[in-house]
C-alpha cells in the first residue's frame, strides 16, 4: 500500500528559506556594524576623507548659505569636537560639518567687492603684493588697491590683478605703484563646470583683472609698510639667486635650474614644458613635495651625518631630533624663498609634519601623519580641495602611505645578511633602491592620474618609465648641487656645483625628450567629469584607508564610476561668453565655425573633448557652411545658424532651429527652439547646448556657477574708449 503520510520536506525547506530570509537582516547589520566600529576606530585617518566632504557639499551648492546656519553648525560642531568627541558616531557629521563652515567662514574672510563692467582709463594706486616677470615686456601684478578713480566704491576689490605690457623694470614688493589701466570683471569659466579661474582668483581676495601698456610709477615717497618688508626681502633674494644662476647657466637649462632653486618658471621655453608635460615629469618643475623632501630630507642627513662624526654629541643627546628640527628651518626657508604658492605651503606643512614626527618618536610615513598634514591644510585654506595640485598629491602620498603600512604588515623589514659579502651588501640595497622607486613612481603615478584627468585630461602612459630614470638624477645630482650651489653663493663658489647640476638637468631633459618622442606618450582623454574623478578618489580611498571588509565597498565605488563615464553626454554645441565662436560636437570631432577666433575657449573646449588639434586646424573640419557673416550646420534633424556680424540690418530673419548672434538681436529674429544673442552670453556667460529629438536643453556658465560670493553681477561697460585705443 502506498505510503499515504505527508511529506514535511518542502514544509522544512519553506521554514529554513524564511528563516534565512529573517536571519540576513540581522547578518547584514552585525557585518555593517562590525565595519563601523572598526573605522570608527581610526577616525583621525578618515578625517580628511570627511573635510573634503562638507567642503564639497559647501562648493556645490547653488546659493550661498545664510551665515546663520555657519553659526549654529559652528557651535553644534564645537560642543561635539570637545564635549561629545568619546562618541564616534557623532564625529562623522561634525568633521563633515567642519568642513562646511570651514570653507563658509574662509569665504567671509577673504571676501572682496568684485568689479562688474569693462571700465577703461582708471587710475590705480596700491601697493604691489606680487610680482612677476612674463616676459621681456610683459609683467604680472598684484595690486592691493588704495585707490581706484572711475570706479564705484562698492566695486573697488581689494586686490586686483594687473597685466603690464611694457618694458620696464619689475616693480619691487611692497612698492607703491600709480597706473592708468582697463579693468574688467573676474574671468568667468570657458563653459558650464569647467575650471573657474575667478574663483581662485576671489580666494586671493582678487576682484578684478587690468590691463595697461603704461609703465606704472613707482610712488618713492610711500614707506614700504611692514607686512610686505619679509616677502620683499626674500623675493629681493629670489631675483638675486635666480640671476646668478642664469649667469652660470644661460639658455633652457638654466630657466629650469632657476625654477627647481627660486620657483621663477617664467623664461622656460614652451618646447621644454610640452616635452616634461609629455614624459610625465612636468611636476620637476613645481616646488612641491619632490623638492621639499629633498632640500628637507637633504638637509636632516648632512646634520646628522656631522654630528654623527662626534661621539660625545651622538651618544649622550638626541641628534636625530636635533637634524629633524634643523630640516625643518631649512625647509620653511626654502618655502619663503620659493614663494610658490599654495602648493610649496603645503609641502612645508607635510614635511614638517613628517619631523615632528620624528621628534616624538613616531613613524614618519603613516596615513596618521598625512591626516594631520591635510586636516591643517584643509581647515587653513578650504579651497585647496578644489585645486589639482592639492588633490594630486594627497592620493599620490595616501596610496604610498597605505602601500608601505600594508608591506610592514606582509613583509617585515629584513636587512642585509651580515654573512654576505661588501659587494653583495650594496647591491642587495642598490635592489631594493631601484624596487621601491619603480613602486613608489607606479602608486604615485597610478593615483594622482585620477585628478589629473579630471582636471587636465592628459595622462602620461609612460611616466612611470621616466620617473624611474629621471627622479635617482634629480634626487642625487641636481637637488644636492642646487642646495650646495646657493650655501656657496655667498663666497662666490657656486660655479662647480651650478655645473653639476646643468649637467644632471641636461641628462634629465634627455631622459623626457626620449620618453616623449614615444608613439602615444601624450595621451589626450575626454576629461572625467567631477562626479566621475570623485567616485574614483572614494574607491581608492577606501582600499587605502580602511582595515576592515569596508575595502570590499571599493568594488561597487568603481562600477559605479564606470557607468558615470558611460553615462556622460557630452554638449552638441558650445557657444563662447562673448558669442564670438561657436563650435558643435559632430561625428568627427569638435568643430568651430571660426579657427582664428575666442581660440583660448576653443582650445579649452578641445581638452574638454580629449581633442589634441589646435582652434585652426579642427575649424578645417567638415561641419559648418559659411557665407556672408552667417554659418549654418546640421545636427541630427535641427539645423544650427550663427550669423557673426551685423552685414545687414535688413536682411530677413533665417529659419532655424537654433540661432546664434554675435550680436544684439533686439528680439528681432527667433530660432524655434533656441535663440542666443550677444545680450545672453554678456548676462549668462558661455552656453552649453544638448540636442536631441527635436528638443534643445541649454545650460549656462551663471547657472552652474550659482549666486555665489565670487560670481559678480555684470553690469553695462562705460562707453569711455580703452587706453590706446582714444
Amino acid at each position: 500500500m502506498a505510503n499515504l503520510q505527508p511529506d514535511s520536506t518542502g514544509t522544512d525547506s519553506h521554514q529554513g528559506a524564511e528563516t534565512a530570509s529573517l536571519r540576513w537582516p540581522g547578518l547584514l547589520q552585525n557585518w555593517l556594524s562590525t565595519i563601523w566600529e572598526e573605522e570608527t576606530t581610526r577616525i583621525a585617518i578618515w578625517s580628511p576623507v570627511l573635510l573634503v566632504g562638507g567642503i564639497w557639499t559647501y562648493f556645490s551648492l547653488a546659493k550661498e548659505p545664510p551665515i546663520l546656519l555657519g553659526l549654529l553648525l559652528t557651535l553644534a560642531t564645537t560642543y561635539v569636537l570637545v564635549f561629545q568627541r568619546h562618541k564616534k558616531s557623532m564625529l562623522v557629521p561634525a568633521l563633515l560639518a567642519l568642513g562646511f563652515v570651514a570653507a563658509q567662514w574662509r569665504t567671509q574672510w577673504v571676501a572682496t567687492p568684485l568689479i562688474g563692467r569693462f571700465t577703461p582709463s582708471v587710475q590705480l594706486e596700491g601697493h604691489v603684493v606680487d610680482a612677476e616677470r612674463r616676459g621681456p615686456s610683459r609683467q604680472k601684478l598684484v595690486v592691493a588697491v588704495t585707490k581706484a578713480e572711475g570706479l564705484l566704491p562698492e566695486e573697488t576689490p581689494l586686490r586686483m590683478l594687473l597685466q603690464v605690457s611694457a618694458k620696464s623694470t619689475l616693480p619691487k614688493i611692497g612698492d607703491k605703484i600709480r597706473v592708468k589701466a582697463d579693468v574688467a570683471p573676474l574671468p568667468r569659466p570657458s563653459m558650464s563646470g569647467a575650471f573657474d579661474y575667478g574663483r581662485q582668483l576671489f580666494f586671493q581676495s582678487i576682484g578684478g583683472s587690468a590691463r595697461t601698456k603704461e609703465i606704472p610709477e613707482v610712488i618713492a615717497e610711500v614707506a614700504t609698510p611692514w607686512s610686505f618688508k619679509l616677502r620683499r626681502n626674500f623675493h629681493q633674494l629670489r631675483n638675486l639667486i635666480g640671476g646668478k644662476v642664469r649667469a652660470a647657466m644661460p639658455g633652457p637649462i638654466g630657466a629650469f635650474a632657476d625654477a627647481l632653486i627660486t620657483g621663477e618658471r617664467t623664461a622656460i621655453p614652451r618646447a621644454m614644458i610640452n616635452s616634461l608635460q609629455t614624459s610625465g615629469l612636468f611636476h620637476i618643475l613645481s616646488i612641491s613635495g619632490l623638492h621639499m623632501s629633498l632640500v628637507a630630507g637633504g638637509a636632516f642627513w648632512v646634520v646628522r651625518a656631522l654630528l654623527a662624526l662626534l661621539p660625545s654629541l651622538a651618544l649622550q643627546y638626541p641628534i636625530k631630533k636635533w637634524a629633524a628640527a634643523f630640516a625643518t628651518l631649512i625647509g620653511f626657508a626654502y618655502m619663503l624663498l620659493a614663494d610658490g604658492g599654495a602648493a610649496t605651503e603645503r609641502s612645508f606643512i607635510m614635511i614638517a609634519v613628517v619631523f615632528f614626527a620624528v621628534m616624538v618618536d613616531r613613524p614618519a610615513l603613516s596615513l596618521h601623519n598625512l591626516a594631520v598634514a591635510a586636516v591643517l591644510i584643509l581647515l587653513t585654506a578650504p579651497e585647496q580641495a578644489l585645486a589639482a595640485s592639492f588633490q594630486m598629491s594627497f592620493m599620490a602620498v595616501m596610496g604610498l602611505a597605505g602601500f608601505f603600512a600594508w608591506w610592514q604588515e606582509v613583509v617585515p623589514f629584513q636587512p642585509a645578511p651580515a654573512n654576505k659579502s661588501v659587494a653583495r651588501r650594496y647591491l642587495h640595497k642598490a635592489l631594493v633602491l631601484v624596487v621601491a622607486s619603480l613602486v613608489t613612481s607606479i602608486i604615485a603615478g597610478s593615483l594622482s592620474s585620477i585628478p589629473a584627468a579630471h582636471h587636465f585630461g592628459r595622462l602620461a602612459p609612460y611616466s612611470v618609465v621616466a620617473n624611474a630614470l629621471a627622479l635617482p638624477v634629480v634626487g642625487i645630482i641636481v637637488m644636492p648641487m642646487a642646495m650646495l650651489s646657493v650655501l656657496l653663493m655667498p663666497i662666490g663658489l657656486e660655479a662647480i656645483p651650478l655645473k653639476a647640476m646643468e649637467l644632471g638637468l641636461q641628462l634629465v631633459m634627455l631622459i623626457s625628450d626620449w620618453v616623449a618622442s614615444w608613439p602615444q606618450a601624450g595621451a589626450q582623454l575626454p576629461r572625467l567629469s567631477a562626479r566621475t574623478a570623485s567616485l574614483l578618489a572614494l574607491a581608492v580611498a577606501t582600499i587605502c584607508l580602511s582595515i576592515s571588509k569596508l575595502r570590499l565597498f571599493s568594488v561597487p565605488l568603481f562600477c559605479a564610476a564606470a557607468t558615470s563615464i558611460w553615462l556622460t553626454y557630452r554638449p552638441d554645441i558650445l557657444i563662447d561668453e562673448r558669442a564670438g565662436n561657436v563650435a558643435i560636437n559632430s561625428g568627427l570631432g569638435l568643430v568651430p565655425a571660426e579657427g582664428t577666433r575666442s581660440t583660448f575657449s576653443v582650445g579649452r573646449w578641445l581638452d574638454e573633448y580629449g581633442d589634441a588639434l589646435s582652434a585652426k586646424k579642427a575649424a578645417l573640419r567638415p561641419g559648418w557652411i559659411c557665407a556672408a557673416g552667417q554659418c549654418t550646420a546640421t545636427l541630427g534633424s535641427s539645423q544650427i545658424t550663427f550669423q557673426k556680424e551685423l552685414a545687414n540690418a535688413l536682411r530677413p530673419c533665417p529659419k532655424t532651429e537654433i540661432l546664434i548672434a554675435s550680436y544684439p538681436l533686439r528680439f528681432r529674429c527667433k530660432g524655434k527652439l533656441l535663440t542666443i544673442d550677444r545680450f545672453d552670453v554678456w548676462r549668462n556667460g558661455a552656453h552649453v547646448i544638448w540636442v536631441s529629438n527635436d528638443k534643445a536643453v541649454m545650460q549656462t556658465v551663471r547657472q552652474s556657477q550659482g549666486e555665489r560670493p565670487w560670481v559678480y553681477q555684470p553690469r553695462a561697460r562705460s562707453r569711455q574708449a580703452p587706453i590706446g585705443k582714444e
